[in-house]
């Protein structure tokens, strides 16, 4: 947030001083002042255009003073005091009426994993308390893995209700940690990887443990979107330094590439200008 003061020394990079592009690895990149909020900074690679938080905090801290639930307060109070109170009385007034009306519309996510995955075994990584997978109909095997230790143990125990488990650990180390011969038919990213720093690492641990016909569902803030060119900072996707990856359609079917996908499909209605948010699906 503008008025914290942490030290950009604390941050994660390279011997240069900036972390390098998680898309192509360059280490070349232009401030994006406009979408940027002091001492944290967006840049865009020169190379290949992916933007990212070049300063990123160590992990540690996301689990400390700069935890996301203890800020997104502070935050949400700065921008209710730039904006008006009849701003937000209108935008409070929207957002409980979608909330009502997705009570009777089925989850996203149990429509794309009932449609595409093509067996029991489902993988959430950074799963929070287990509500999605917990919740969902059907014979499936739900699989986690979640840092935060209070969610994960309220994940773990009702996955093992239905035959799976829950690891605590970062989402790539908790991939290693999985058993060599599990593998999973369905991978869940849902509202994470723009949280990754490791999200390379990470991405190439899932491709290793899916199925020969496995598959990751990926959400994630849309950079491309319309609402992110013309609000910069104040789009609610820039949640500095919380997010460190912004995706646009490309830069992600990019980085899933390079981690070894097949194929990427990623259709308009997935990615349209006018959502916040961008899904993807990834074929082994």
């Amino acid at each position: 947030m503008n008025d914290l003061t942490v030290d950009p020394a604390c941050a994660t990079a390279d011997a240069n001083g900036a972390r390098p592009c998680p898309v192509c690895g360059g280490t070349e990149s232009a401030p994006l002042d406009k979408w940027s909020k002091v001492p944290w900074q967006n840049v865009r690679c020169s190379g290949c255009g992916m933007v990212f938080l070049r300063n990123p905090p160590p992990p540690e801290l996301l689990k400390s003073e700069l935890d996301w639930d203890v800020l997104k307060n502070h935050e949400r109070a700065r921008r209710r005091a730039a904006r008006g109170a009849g701003y937000y009385l209108v935008s409070d007034g929207i957002k409980r009426v979608r909330a009502f009306a997705r009570g009777f519309v089925t989850k996203k996510e149990y429509r794309y994993i009932q449609r595409y995955a093509e067996g029991p075994r489902i993988l959430d990584v950074g799963c929070g308390g287990g509500h999605i997978l917990a919740g969902m109909p059907g014979p499936i095997v739900p699989f986690g893995i979640e840092p935060s230790p209070g969610m994960q143990q309220q994940a773990d125990a009702s996955f093992r209700a239905r035959g799976g488990f829950c690891i605590h650990n970062i989402a790539h180390l908790g991939l290693r940690e999985l058993p060599e011969e599990v593998k999973f038919d369905f991978i869940l990213m849902r509202s994470f990887l723009e949280h990754d720093v490791m999200a390379e690492e990470t991405l190439l641990s899932c491709h290793a443990k899916l199925a020969p016909q496995g598959k990751v569902l990926i959400k994630v803030p849309n950079f491309a979107c319309w609402s992110a060119r013309l609000r910069g900072a104040g789009w609610p996707g820039i949640r500095c330094p919380d997010h460190v990856n912004y995706f646009t359609p490309d830069s992600l079917a990019g980085l899933l590439q390079r981690c070894g996908f097949s194929r990427t499909w990623i259709p308009l209605v997935w990615r349209l200008p006018t959502s916040d948010n961008l899904w993807a699906l990834a074929y082994r």
